[in-house]
């Protein structure tokens, strides 16, 4: 009984060991040979438009509904705004790529963890140029790799007009977090779907006006 279990245990951990080694991969991708390593996310980058959309947030158990809006205010920074339906702010942040303030946030989210995942998704959502190490493609799309720290961006463009439709980011191993985008156009995004697979956090954005 004992050389038993000894043996399941060695069999179970050898293949957690291979499970957790398995290289992150993308289905029917193959490596192009691009001289183009540069992409861009034309979405949010209008100053003249105030981006809003009804949001729904789900964090670490808190369920959050109301407007969510967008604006440019300078070349680099942004400000990301939730309020509820009736005007009452849930969170109010400016940023860029190397700025950061938090002007406002809602007592049960003001948690160091929920502050730096929104930064970070917000930071990614905003991002106007990725530049990429390494570029693929599959029957839709053009697929731009960038290193982001000790993880990896996947930047999905539409090979007929270079739309932006998808951005994960992901380990060496696994997804983290996806982006879906429905576009309105090649700078509008209808809807916006963020899905995070290693906590607990999802976003809902969808359209109410431009």
């Amino acid at each position: 009984m004992r050389r038993l279990m000894t043996r399941f245990l060695l069999i179970s951990c050898l293949f957690f060991l291979f499970i957790s080694c398995k290289s992150f991969v993308l289905p029917g991708a193959i490596k192009m040979d691009s001289k183009s390593l540069e992409c861009q996310n034309h979405y949010f980058s209008n100053p003249e438009t105030d981006y809003i959309y009804k949001a729904h947030i789900e964090v670490y158990g808190n369920d959050l509904s109301g407007l969510f809006v967008i604006k440019k205010t300078s070349d680099s920074i942004h400000r990301v705004v939730l309020t509820t339906d009736f005007g009452n702010k849930l969170l109010d942040f400016e940023l860029s790529e190397n700025y950061f303030k938090v002007n406002y946030i809602l007592d049960n989210l003001n948690k160091k963890i929920i502050i730096s995942t929104l930064k970070k998704d917000f930071r990614l959502l905003l991002r106007k140029e990725f530049i990429s190490s390494e570029v693929f493609e599959n029957e839709y799309y053009i697929i731009y790799k960038s290193k982001d720290g000790n993880s990896y961006n996947y930047f999905y463009q539409t090979k007929n007009d270079s739309t932006f439709i998808k951005l994960i980011n992901a380990s060496k191993t696994k997804e983290k977090v996806v982006f879906t985008f429905t576009p309105k156009n090649a700078t509008f995004a209808n809807s916006i779907l963020i899905e995070h697979y290693n906590i607990k956090l999802k976003i809902e954005l969808n359209q109410i006006s431009n």
